[in-house]
């Protein structure tokens, strides 16, 4: 998908797989949690506000699944044009681009890993990052090799915390500060389990 000698523009989006395991996961995640609530609040008459939650967890999950059809990043012989979730777009000029870091990054403790794309400036700036978690191989080296820089391809695979060690500024800041993820983490899990407590408890108390 070499573009230096066409005028036409390329798209690339993430993986085809990401919206089935999106769709798999709120599913599994949310339907037997709301039946269940649903069971219980019946008999207490809270019953509404388990089925105006539900309402509302689809309209979130819906509006997060029309973002993530947007995402893609579109290219051209004058540069990149990057459409993130929040539909924001990010136009690097090919004149900026000067490599390209191809790392394969391990998964966790895993022996399995995922190809990572640096695309970076000539003081080393990074101006776009592909994660395999998301992107094919195949979008990965389209893009790697769409313009005339040097490709750097790091022969051994890393693991995250060195990629984050080594690296830093070419990483995620939740990735550098991995305890803020899990802060936000407890932070949701805390926030939720009020929500379902106060979705079974009878009108009432509610309402005080």
């Amino acid at each position: 998908m070499s573009l230096r000698n066409s005028s036409v523009a390329a798209v690339v989006r993430p993986r085809d797989q990401i919206s089935r395991q999106t769709r798999l996961v709120a599913a599994t995640l949310t339907l037997p949690i709301l039946a269940a609530m649903l069971w219980f609040s019946i008999p207490r008459g809270t019953w509404p506000r388990v089925i105006i939650a539900f309402l509302f967890i689809a309209a979130i999950y819906l509006t997060a699944a029309w973002l993530l059809r947007g995402v893609s990043i579109r290219i051209g012989r004058d540069g990149l044009v990057e459409r993130g979730f929040f539909r924001h777009d990010n136009r690097i000029p090919a004149k900026r681009i000067a490599a390209a870091h191809i790392i394969d990054v391990y998964r966790g403790v895993s022996t399995e890993t995922h190809r990572q794309l640096f695309l970076l400036d000539s003081s080393g700036e990074l101006l776009l990052r592909m994660r395999g978690e998301f992107w094919s191989n195949d979008d990965i080296e389209a893009i790697a090799g769409a313009f005339d820089v040097p490709v750097r391809r790091f022969a051994d695979p890393i693991t995250a915390s060195r990629l984050r060690a080594q690296s830093p500024d070419l990483v995620y800041w939740f990735e550098r500060w991995p305890w803020v993820g899990g802060l936000c983490m407890v932070g949701a899990i805390s926030l939720l389990a009020l929500v379902l407590i106060a979705l079974m408890s009878p009108s009432s108390l509610v309402l005080g």
